[in-house]
Order: C-alpha cells, then structure tokens, then sequence
C-alpha cells in the first residue's frame, strides 16, 4: 500500500531532522536502562558532550528495539510466528488469516511488513549515527568504554540487517545471488542501492567480526552478565552491568553462528557455537527446573538464565494480552490448534515447555490450551520480568548438533539441550535432523526464529496451522516478502 504524501513529507523531514538533531526525536523513555531523560532543544553535540548523553543514546536505540512494529511484536510474538503456522486462523475474518495464508498483497498484511521494514531502517540509521558520532565526538569515553559500545553498535546493525535478509530476501540455499535488500553503514537519510543476498551476507559477517574485535575484552567474559562487577577493578561504572541486556560478546558469537548456517558454511557455524557454549556456558547457565514448575506465581517460563540477549520491552505483557488473553475472541486470539500443539510436544507432560507455557485457563471460556509464555508474574522484583529473549543457548546447541561432523557428538549436544527441557536422551538411532526440527517447533514460540528455520531449510512443505492435520505448500512466494511498496516504487 502506498503511503501517503503527507506520511512521505513527514517521514522525510523526521530522517532530515534525525540527522542534525541525531536522537533527541527518537529516543524514548528508557527509565529501565538510565533514568535520564534529555531534552528535544539538546543537540547532538550538547548529547555527545557527556558519557552519561552517551550511553542515553544508545539506550534509546536498544528501547526502541522494543516497539511492537519489530522485535517487541511483529519480529518475535506475533507475524513472524504466524507465518510458521504456529496459530489457527481458519476464516477471514480472523486478524491474522490474511497474513498466515501469505497474501502479501492485501492491505493490512502489506502495513505490516511496511511497518517492520520502515522502523527496522529507522533504527539502524540510529545505529549509524551513533557509530558516526564516537569518531566526531571521541574523547570522551574513555578506549575501553569506547570499544565496547561501538561494538554493541556494530552488532546491533548486522542483526537488523541480517532479519531484513532472512524475512524479505530470497530462499539463500537456492538464490543467494538473487537482489535482497539495501544495507545501510553511513549516517545518511538516503536509499541505498539494493545488494544480493550473498553481498549482504558479507556485510553482516564482516560487522560482525569488528563488532567482536571492539568486544574483546566485553566485562562479560570476566564478570558475567547480570546485577553487578567490580567497577573498581574493571575502571568501568555501572553502566555495563546486566551484559544480557546489550549486545555482549557472546551473542555477538551467537549471530556468527546463525548467519554462518544460514549462509550453509557449516565450519564457521560449528566454530562460533562451541566458543559460546564452552566459554559461555559459565554465565549463561541452565534453567532450574524448579524455577519453572515449582514457582507457581513467578514462574520463569523465557528461562532467563540462558538468554544471551534480550531487550527489555515494557510492553511485553500488554502485548501478550493483545495477542494471547484468553479473553480475546475466537477472530483475535492466536492459539495453537489443539491437536497440532499436542503433536509438537508428543503429549509430553515431563516437558516444562508444554504444560508451564501451555494452560487451559480458568476465564475466557476457552476449553483449550492457551499461551503463557509472555503471561505477568506477581513479584514485579523478578530480573527476568520484561525480558524479551532474542537470542538464547539453546539454539548454540542445535547449531552444533546440525553442523558436527560427529555423530555422537552430535547427539550430545541435542541430549544435552533435551534434558535441561525434561525429555529423556535419544537413542544413537534417532533421526538428527527431524529430532532437532521438532526441537525448533517446541523452543522457540514467540520468538520469531521457525519461520527462518523453515525457509534456510527451503521445506516444500511445513504443518498447517490451522488444520489438526494435514501441510501447507511453500516455496518463494510464501518464503519470500516483497519489498514494501513504499520503497520500490520510489527506486522507479
């Protein structure tokens, strides 16, 4: 859908003004990183000025990561999910048919992948400017401070870029060198040309791999990743505490991983893994189960001990409500068809995934299992509360399971992830690659990656969501998103 002239002229003066005036218009509330709220008249150079300006920037860019448009909503809980089939929508008149039944033409579908592709560009010229203005302004952070918020900068931009090419480029295990997506590194309000699928791929690579050289010595490392270090020993404040919460090392290593594989280099995947899960393994240990099952008020459905990265979205349980509540209507609500949910998690009870996340709730007049996943807690103290996981162990281990040349070895590193589920270890017979599929079906709802694991695979066919039985055909059009309207139509 074309946007309209007065949308144009307002989005138009809104990136002019982000580049003299740098965030001031975009930066929101982030009282859950700094309570510091700086003023619309302050100028970049008034923000610049100050570390603590500084680091207020690049909470707003990590706040506005959050929005519902990309990765508090559209990206994680609810389009990307739905396009995996993960929900029923039977008829029209369900919100989300439209978009499961991959119409990208319609109007509503077609603003929402308008919505996720204009505040994703947004964000990433955020990122850029503030990777500009650590060179303009530099001085006053000190080397150390320095690197390390460049390389959360540069990391968050290969992310951004690397969603773009997974959702609207082509299928990369049969078209890498198809036209993809543009891939902004300047601080510019301006289109940039369209690159292939494999060009971008570079571009992610390469910034990831200066993102984990600024991060080298990432407090992270030595310190871990939550609550508070030793500032006096690190020279570091505050600040750099709640490393989960930021781009860190090891999920910067974690996007290596994941764009290796999604490239089909499977050394390079199988590489960055391992360092993660040996190296990290000591921060980002294994969910208690009693966390999850004993805790009946405050359980810990996310498993926040193995997020390597999330962002903190103060929306997060609104939007569960919006989309999960079941007090939503049949047309509203997205819900697993029963059989189907049964079927991914084999009626497996002694899977904490299943029956925590998964509850017949007690008002809505639903008979079926609803999702709890993103549900409120009765403590509000709980670290984990607002916490919208992004990148997490788990999948370090079904990377290293799909790519390890040994079989064994292979299997230990899927046994491993399924008994810190509640699943018992698999025989050395088992079918590796359908068992790690149904771990990616059972892990990741409300968190975006299935689809993605569908399309690197180029399945032919993957489970209708809204059939107890029963698949969906798919293919580049179902797998491929066109580029919004909004930016190709201005390119002619």
């Amino acid at each position: 859908m074309l946007i309209s002239n007065q949308k144009k002229k307002i989005m138009k003066k809104y990136l002019k003004n982000t580049i003299g005036l740098l965030f001031c218009l975009l930066i929101i509330s982030c009282n859950d990183y700094l309570d510091i709220k700086p003023e619309d008249k302050y100028l970049e150079e008034d923000i610049f000025s100050s570390k603590e300006g500084i680091q207020t920037v690049l909470n707003g860019v990590y706040s506005n990561m959050s929005d519902r448009d990309t990765y508090g909503g559209n990206l994680t809980m609810s389009t990307v999910d739905v396009l995996a089939q993960r929900y029923l929508s039977l008829t029209k008149k369900h919100k989300w048919f439209y978009h499961a039944t991959y119409e990208y033409g319609e109007g509503k579908v077609e603003n929402t992948f308008n919505a996720i592709w204009s505040k994703m560009y947004v964000n990433i010229l955020n990122m850029n400017n503030f990777i500009q203005n650590l060179d303009t302004y530099s001085g006053v952070l000190s080397l150390e401070e320095e690197n390390i918020l460049r390389g959360e900068a540069l990391g968050l931009r290969a992310m951004h870029h690397l969603d773009l090419l997974r959702l609207f480029g082509p299928i990369y295990s049969t078209n890498s060198e198809a036209l993809a997506i543009p891939y902004s590194s300047e601080a510019k309000a301006e289109k940039t040309e369209i690159l292939s699928a494999s060009r971008i791929m570079e571009l992610v690579l390469a910034d990831l791999t200066e993102a984990e050289k600024f991060l080298e010595n990432d407090p992270i490392r030595e310190y871990g990743k939550t609550e508070s270090f030793n500032s006096s020993s690190s020279g570091l404040s505050s600040f750099f505490n709640f490393r989960n919460l930021r781009l860190n090392y090891y999920a910067v290593k974690a996007l290596q991983a994941r764009a290796y594989l999604y490239a089909e280099n499977k050394v390079a995947a199988l590489e960055a893994a391992k360092v993660v899960i040996e190296e990290g393994s000591q921060w980002f240990e294994w969910t208690p189960e009693g966390t999850v099952i004993s805790d009946q008020e405050n359980p810990d459905r996310v498993f926040s001990p193995e997020i390597l990265f999330a962002v903190r979205n103060n929306n997060l349980y609104a939007q569960h409500k919006v989309l999960f509540a079941s007090t939503l209507s049949t047309e509203n609500i997205l819900a697993a068809e029963p059989k189907r949910l049964k079927d991914v998690f084999e009626n497996n009870t002694a899977d904490y995934r299943f029956d925590y996340s998964w509850i017949v709730p007690t008002v809505g007049g639903k008979i079926f299992k609803t999702f709890y996943k993103f549900d409120d807690i009765q403590n509000k103290d709980k670290k984990f509360r607002f916490m919208q996981p992004l990148i997490r162990m788990t999948e370090m281990y079904y990377i290293a399971a799909e790519t390890e040349v040994d079989s064994q070895t292979a299997l230990d590193y899927l046994n491993t992830a399924r008994y810190n589920r509640g699943l018992v270890a698999l025989e050395n017979d088992a079918n590796l690659q359908n068992e790690i599929l149904k771990e990616y079906q059972r892990e990741f709802f409300g968190e975006g990656q299935l689809f993605y694991y569908y399309k690197r695979n180029n399945f032919t066919s993957i489970p209708n969501g809204s059939t107890p039985n029963g698949t969906i055909n798919m293919g580049a059009d179902q797998y491929v998103v066109p580029l919004p309207l909004s930016e190709t139509t201005t390119r002619q």
